[in-house]
């Protein structure tokens, strides 16, 4: 499969998205599409996709083009016909070659029970071989997989009609995933995923066969899950191969040689002019004033790099006031909708500056914790206390300003009436709402405007603790960062949700752990949290390997030049000795990699197992012993090499030793 655009330009109202985009897709390229908000990479998937087609000028090579007529799918591509079937039933569709395929083969079973037939058996064995490879033995048990992870298997048999529409949206997404096109399209796949969910999202993307093209501003998952970046910058598109981190890595690489290159140039271009100015009209210096003059023709001007697009909200949060030293204390605090059933009894201490990070699965009562912390909701039981001079700004979502028809600026001037239209002005445009911008419409407003709107009027009251839920949901990366900046810079106590383990990692000092029926105060940063179900279980598993003391080979030491390989200076006796341990040892290192591999599988079975989908804590214990398994398996490779490279060379000498006698 390979899917081409070449010279590729795209754009609405006559104003080009991007222009002169060239990139190709093969079969397995996991591929990252990253860039500012509103620069066109949605739009791209949207033309990979074929909901949007590219003009095609007369007599040029062609700018789209499929090889092997690829299966494309995207999520807008996953529609329900029949919403009064259940959902397993729905989604029990994305295996119908499987399904087909099984029945053929049962019916086929059923006739060589009656009459025997050597052809009928050629034929059994061939679909037997082909419902194998294609995974028809574990159909079931990855559908009951998937619908665990998102949370749906307990409503299987719930009928469609009977779900929410963002419930019906994580359905189209289960089976865009399951349906395994050969090019999988992803539009930020992980907003509103809880962190199970992206694990596994992740888990299934690297092992994913075919082709995956992602748009997503979530560093970590880019980091885990993709082998190039395409990045839409300046209406360009630039490749650069490795994951995430790494594109950053090259991409500042890059920018700064370019740069010193080109200031290299105008240096050597200054020079040059200066001397034709300086010896223009002297006749001892003709000769040398037009040579430099043809040299300056000749110079081929490198354009200047473009700076990268960080352009973003600029802000400073300084509080009215400073609050006491002890600002928030939950005692047998239960939250939830149902006494008999709390989600969750909360206990903690919270004092000023430090950074609460909230996090767990969907549905554990996350968000519910902050609307009881406002005074949205009600406690169950217990009770809770914000300390002295607290003043609390709540960052929540709210889907009711999509559909005011009031202005931006109407709508900040009537929430700070004291402020001047200047000020209101000055105000919006700190958070990039400037010019006719402030005189958009609210219902008008994208998911990214919508939260830089409600952070500017959030930050305007100067609250000393900010409770945020989700607050980089919808943002760009450089978004992200911008936020970073501004709350690692804020003097008070901040509680926030979020899914983004790249931002909980940045900002959280503490962290509230809810999984089902609780929840967990943890006195220590993301890292900390993560390291105490990885370092354990590192030193367990380096506990476990084989201690093996080596012969001790006695070698003759040259001062002199650097030591060639001390195998080569051994006697012959001593070679046939170290060719035994080497051989021995060469056959326990196959021993250990086998059993290394198997354990790998092992814990790759257990990871997405539902029996621990829910369980956080052992879902970090299983990948801490993954990565270190790992580890393992690449020692052992490093080691066998070495070991077949010396056996090789120990060879040589018997064999010579051979020749001899």
């Amino acid at each position: 499969m390979q899917i081409k655009i070449n010279n590729a330009s795209f754009g609405f109202n006559g104003e080009d998205l991007f222009s002169g985009v060239t990139f190709d897709i093969t079969s397995k390229d996991k591929i990252a599409i990253i860039g500012r908000n509103g620069c066109g990479k949605t739009t791209l998937l949207k033309i990979l996709s074929g909901e949007y087609e590219l003009h095609q000028p007369d007599n040029c090579p062609p700018v789209f083009e499929k090889i092997g007529n690829p299966s494309i799918l995207t999520l807008s591509q996953m529609k329900f016909e029949n919403e009064t079937i259940t959902l397993y039933e729905e989604v029990l569709k994305c295996y119908e070659k499987l399904i087909a395929l099984e029945t053929k083969i049962e019916n086929l079973q059923k006739e060589l029970e009656i009459n025997y037939d050597d052809r009928k058996v050629n034929l059994f064995s061939k679909l037997h071989d082909e419902f194998e490879s294609l995974g028809g033995y574990s159909y079931k048990a990855e559908l009951d997989e998937v619908l665990s992870t998102f949370g749906f298997l307990e409503f299987k048999d719930k009928k469609l009609a009977e779900f929410s529409g963002g419930q019906k949206t994580k359905i189209a997404f289960i089976k865009l995933i399951l349906s395994k096109p050969d090019l999988l399209l992803l539009d930020e796949p992980t907003n509103h995923l809880d962190i199970k969910a992206v694990n596994w999202l992740e888990n299934y993307i690297k092992n994913y066969k075919n082709a995956v093209v992602i748009v997503s501003h979530d560093r970590t998952f880019l980091d885990n899950t993709i082998n190039a970046v395409f990045e839409l910058s300046h209406k360009k598109l630039t490749k650069y191969v490795g994951n995430y981190t790494k594109f950053l890595k090259i991409k500042e690489e890059t920018y700064e040689n370019r740069l010193k290159a080109y200031e290299a140039q105008q240096r050597q271009i200054a020079d040059i002019k200066e001397f034709i100015e300086r010896f223009r009209y002297k006749a001892t210096k003709a000769a040398a004033v037009q040579s430099r003059i043809k040299m300056l023709e000749k110079i081929e001007i490198l354009p200047k790099p473009e700076k990268p697009e960080i352009k973003s909200f600029h802000a400073k949060i300084k509080p009215n006031q400073e609050s006491g030293n002890e600002v928030l204390s939950c005692k047998n605090l239960k939250i939830g909708y149902d006494k008999s059933k709390p989600l969750a009894c909360i206990n903690l201490n919270l004092l000023k500056g430090e950074r609460l990070g909230v996090i767990g699965g969907n549905g554990l009562g996350k968000s519910t914790f902050l609307k009881v912390l406002t005074e949205k909701n009600e406690p169950l039981s217990g009770h809770f206390k914000f300390g002295y001079n607290t003043e609390i700004g709540y960052f929540e979502q709210i889907d009711s300003a999509l559909y005011s028809t009031k202005s931006i600026f109407e709508d900040f001037n009537e929430t700070f009436p004291d402020l001047s239209g200047a000020e209101v002005r000055s105000a919006l445009g700190a958070f990039l709402f400037s010019g006719n911008d402030v005189n958009k419409k609210l219902c008008e407003l994208s998911g990214g405007e919508i939260v830089r709107l409600s952070l500017c009027k959030l930050l305007q009251k100067k609250p000393n603790v900010l409770i945020l839920d989700e607050p980089t949901n919808h943002m760009d990366i450089v978004g992200k960062e911008t936020l970073e900046s501004l709350l690692l810079s804020f003097t008070g106590t901040i509680i926030f949700v979020s899914h983004d383990r790249y931002f909980i990692s940045k900002i959280s000092t503490k962290l509230l752990i809810f999984e089902e029926g609780k929840a967990t105060f943890f006195d220590g940063s993301y890292k900390e949290f993560k390291e105490p179900f990885s370092k354990p279980m590192l030193e367990t598993q380096e506990n476990k390997l084989p201690k093996i003391k080596p012969e001790k080979i006695e070698y003759p030491i040259d001062y002199g030049e650097e030591p060639e390989n001390p195998i080569l200076s051994l006697s012959p006796y001593m070679a046939s000795k170290e060719k035994n341990r080497l051989t021995n040892r060469l056959k326990k290192i196959e021993e250990l990699s086998k059993t290394a591999e198997q354990k790998l599988k092992s814990l790759n079975d257990d990871f997405i197992s539902p029996e621990f989908a829910s369980d956080f804590k052992k879902l970090m214990e299983i990948q801490a012993d993954m990565e270190q398994t790992q580890i393992n398996i690449d020692r052992f490779a490093d080691e066998w090499l070495e070991i077949s490279e010396n056996l090789t060379l120990l060879e040589n000498i018997l064999s010579k030793q051979d020749n001899n006698e």
